[in-house]
């Protein structure tokens, strides 16, 4: 029988889709605006919406590409992957147009889809830390478990620091069930990065798994002060105070 973990998640995608729409995905934006979420977030029931593609010439790449960033803050996805699948097939070298693509098909959980979108990615820029997580991320949730280890071992080799990294590679490791081993992994992302909540979460889940329920609760009270205190500093960098 196929044990499958769910992590506890204390967001919403749409919030998380904002923020990467409003700090764009440039190389020098912190990992936590880029990198996918670690779990997909069930779509929300919405209203029909217009998913007719206009026409806005075969030769402006970057009119479709805006003009999927603009559907995807309605909530339009059918309408944004047209728009950015339009975009890269007139510029088929245009980063940011796969990247999108690759979160948009992961959160439909169109994981080929978006397995592909972030292998083209590489491809275009084969030092991208980032990129080679989010691979990792898809991998893991289309259950190639030991193709996500390598994609996240790569982004390590490229950025020996990434936190982010290493959270992944213990939630790979989970998903096979090698505890001690993704204990290490989350400690490790926890020494590179101590405001990181995430692992704290991650790490809880994993003594629950192995009977340590106290050290689960303090992990998990620790996720619980971290997140509390990021999104308040998120909230007020969004709110432009000081």
């Amino acid at each position: 029988m196929k044990i499958i973990y769910s992590i506890t998640r204390y967001h919403v995608f749409f919030l998380l889709f904002f923020v990467l729409l409003t700090y764009g995905c440039g190389k020098d934006e912190p990992v936590s605006e880029i990198i996918v979420s670690n779990e997909i977030i069930e779509e929300e029931q919405t209203e029909e919406l217009v998913d007719q593609l206009p026409d806005l010439g075969n030769s402006d790449a970057e009119a479709y590409y805006k003009l999927g960033i603009d559907t995807i803050k309605m909530g339009n996805f059918e309408l944004a992957l047209k728009a950015w699948n339009k975009a890269v097939e007139i510029d088929p070298t245009m980063v940011k147009a796969h990247s999108y693509l690759g979160r948009a098909y992961y959160t439909r959980g169109m994981m080929d889809e978006a397995i592909d979108a972030y292998k083209k990615v590489l491809e275009l820029t084969p030092e991208d830390s980032n990129g080679y997580i989010n691979l990792g991320i898809a991998y893991r949730y289309n259950e190639m478990y030991d193709e996500s280890l390598d994609a996240l071992q790569k982004a390590i080799e490229i950025n020996p620091i990434s936190a982010v990294a290493n959270d992944e590679i213990g939630s790979s490791l989970l998903k096979k069930e090698k505890f001690d081993e993704a204990i290490g992994a989350y400690k490790n992302a926890i020494a590179l990065d101590p405001k990181f909540p995430q692992p704290h979460n991650n790490l809880g889940v994993v003594y629950l798994l192995k009977g340590m329920s106290k050290e689960a609760a303090a992990e998990f009270e620790l996720f619980e002060k971290l997140t509390v205190k990021k999104n308040a500093e998120q909230a007020k960098i969004m709110g432009g105070g000081h």
